[in-house]
Parts: structure tokens; C-alpha cells; sequence
């Protein structure tokens, strides 16, 4: 199968990975998620199966199809049929839950047809999660683990790996040194602690900054070092931290090797560009505003992801990816400034 699958998707870009916005639905309201700044014209919607089998054929030839968007991705009727034909084309999936909706049933399920990476969200760890990401439970993502946990190995599996997505805010910056004896509790396969990367209101930008100084951010480098050395397993914990001192050369978004399916079957460079193309949004980054819409370069039920890939747009946008004029959305993104602390 795997070898018609190759056969079937020639020409197709050799992909790092998909993500694929399947919904913009969610049960949660995190604060600082766009869903809840723009919570008065917010728009949810379920990418329809039609869609989804249109971009099916590029999944051959990408290692990982990522299926989450700006939504909660078990919310969409249709998922485990997306995750099966995930499997079917031999491509590894992966999602990102808030885990109000994993019951045993559905883990059962997860674990049954392959998933490979299931991430949880969080944003403290205690009650202060539940305040932030409001609609969830810290408590909750904690059962969801033990619970994959012991269906995994009641099953004989070692996948889903368990990964835990935790968002350092500049209000929860205390928790740092607490994070080792919580986390090393969890028996987690990879933690990654992400800064704010977008403020669409000036209240979330003072969240991104987790420093005030290139001093302040030696320091917190440092913190952070410090406790990723106290955890069982340091080498399997990663650093996405917003670094406005960096020089803002790089994408972490790898947009050469990556691209991303909307609920409507637009292909974008990122999430960061899934918005209307008609919206008057603002970022607010380094005390400014700057305005921005989203962006497109062709729709998945127009064309194949090997034409839109190779478009004249698209081609332009990635080889010129420094150029303002061609990537306006990306000028004043946070994406440009992201620090793993490795060095």
C-alpha cells in the first residue's frame, strides 16, 4: 500500500509535515487564544470530508500530518475517519487537545488506529490553568495521561507518544521553578515550553514578554536551563521561547518543508496566516501595532497541493520569504524571533 501510495503522489512536495486546521470550533475559551479576541465575529467550522480527501494525496509523501488548527480537533464528527486515512496513505498523526474530550472511549480509539503523538495543553499547574484556559481542567489533562498510560500498555502499544504543550505566560513566570517535580510526576515522551507568539490585544502582548532586558533574558534563560536540568529526562524537553533580541532571520514555522490546510480547503504558509483575507486585525508586538489579514495561495478544491506548491506565489513566498513586500503578514510576526535556548 505504502508503495502505491508513493506511486500515486508523484510530484508532490516531500513535506516535513501537514497541519491541517480540521475545525475552528473549540469548548474551551483561553484567554489568550485568537478564539477569544475575537470571540464577536468568530466564525467555527468543520472542514468537510471532501476537503479533507482532496489534500489525501500529499500525505504520502510527508512524514507528519498534524491534524489541529485553531480549534479542538476531537470536536469534529468526522475526526477518526481523517485519522484513518491519515494512516492509510503511511504517514504519521499527530494532535493537540485540550483534553476535555478524551474519555476512555475515545483514547481506546486513538490508540487503536495508530495516532503517533497526542499533545495536552496547559498553562499552569494548579487552578491557575483553569483560569487561563477557562473551559478546561489541569486536573483533566492529568487523568487523560494516566489513562493513555495504562491503555497503551493494556493494549501492547507504546503510541500515542504523550507529549505536554505548556505555555509560559509572563503572569506564571513563579511556576518555573515548580515545573521538575510537577512534570517529572507525568511520565511525559516530550515537553515543549512555548511563549505567547501572538497578541491580537495589547493585555496578551505584556503576556509574550517573559523579559524585560537582554539581562532579564539571561536570567530567565538561565531559570529555565536550570530546571530542565532537574527533570528526569532533560534531553526530551524543548524551548519555544519568544526572543525579541534575536535578529529575526529564521521561521520556526519551517516554512520551506511545511505547509497548512484551513477549514475551507485554503492552503497557507502557517496557522499564523489562517485568518480571513479581508480581516483588519492587529498584532501587537514591540509596543506596537501593526495590522495584518491572512493569507493564500490557492484552494485544495481548485488545484492539487503539487500545483499550489508550485505556484508562482508560493514559490515566490519562500524563496523570498525576507522580503516585505511579499510577506506582509510575516513582517512583524513573532515566529521570526523564537529562541530554543540551546546556545
Amino acid at each position: 500500500m505504502n508503495i502505491l501510495n508513493k506511486y500515486l503522489s508523484k510530484g508532490y512536495p516531500q513535506l516535513d509535515w501537514i497541519q491541517v486546521g480540521v475545525t475552528s470550533r473549540c469548548n474551551a475559551a483561553c484567554t489568550y487564544c485568537p478564539h477569544w479576541s475575537l470571540r464577536k465575529t468568530w466564525k467555527g467550522r468543520d472542514m468537510p470530508m471532501e476537503v479533507f480527501q482532496s489534500l489525501a494525496p500529499a500525505f504520502s509523501r510527508t512524514e507528519l500530518v498534524y491534524l489541529q488548527g485553531w480549534g479542538e480537533p476531537l470536536l469534529h464528527p468526522d475526526f477518526f475517519t481523517m485519522l484513518d486515512l491519515v494512516k492509510n496513505k503511511g504517514s504519521k498523526a499527530g494532535l493537540t487537545s485540550n483534553a476535555t474530550l478524551l474519555t476512555d472511549e475515545n483514547i481506546k480509539r486513538l490508540v487503536g488506529q495508530g495516532l503517533d503523538i497526542l499533545s495536552l495543553s496547559m498553562a499552569g499547574i494548579d487552578d491557575s490553568n483553569d483560569r487561563i484556559r477557562k473551559g478546561t481542567s489541569w486536573k483533566k489533562v492529568l487523568t487523560a495521561i494516566e489513562t493513555v498510560h495504562k491503555i497503551r500498555i493494556s493494549m501492547g502499544r507504546n503510541r500515542p507518544h504523550i507529549h505536554l504543550a505548556y505555555m509560559l505566560l509572563g503572569s506564571n513566570l513563579d511556576d518555573i521553578e515548580k515545573l521538575p517535580e510537577f512534570l517529572n510526576a507525568l511520565g511525559l515522551d516530550q515537553i515543549v515550553i512555548s511563549g505567547l507568539t501572538l497578541a491580537l490585544d495589547p493585555a496578551m502582548e505584556q503576556e509574550m514578554y517573559l523579559a524585560k532586558s537582554k539581562q532579564e533574558f539571561a536570567l530567565l534563560k538561565s531559570r529555565l536551563q536550570s530546571m530542565k536540568n532537574e527533570l528526569d529526562e532533560p534531553g526530551n524537553t524543548f524551548f519555544h521561547i519568544y526572543n525579541p533580541y534575536l535578529s529575526g532571520k529564521t521561521c520556526s514555522e519551517n516554512i520551506q518543508k511545511s505547509t497548512y490546510a484551513s477549514v475551507d480547503g485554503l492552503i497557507r504558509p502557517c496557522v499564523y496566516t489562517d485568518f480571513p483575507e479581508d480581516a483588519c486585525l492587529n498584532r501587537h508586538i514591540s509596543s506596537g501595532r501593526y495590522p495584518f489579514s491572512g493569507l493564500n495561495f490557492g484552494s485544495i478544491k481548485d488545484q492539487s497541493m503539487a500545483e499550489i506548491w508550485k505556484s508562482e506565489d508560493y514559490s515566490a513566498f519562500r524563496h523570498g520569504f525576507f522580503n516585505p513586500k511579499i510577506n506582509k503578514p510575516c513582517v512583524h510576526c513573532a515566529k521570526r524571533f523564537i529562541d530554543d535556548l540551546s546556545e
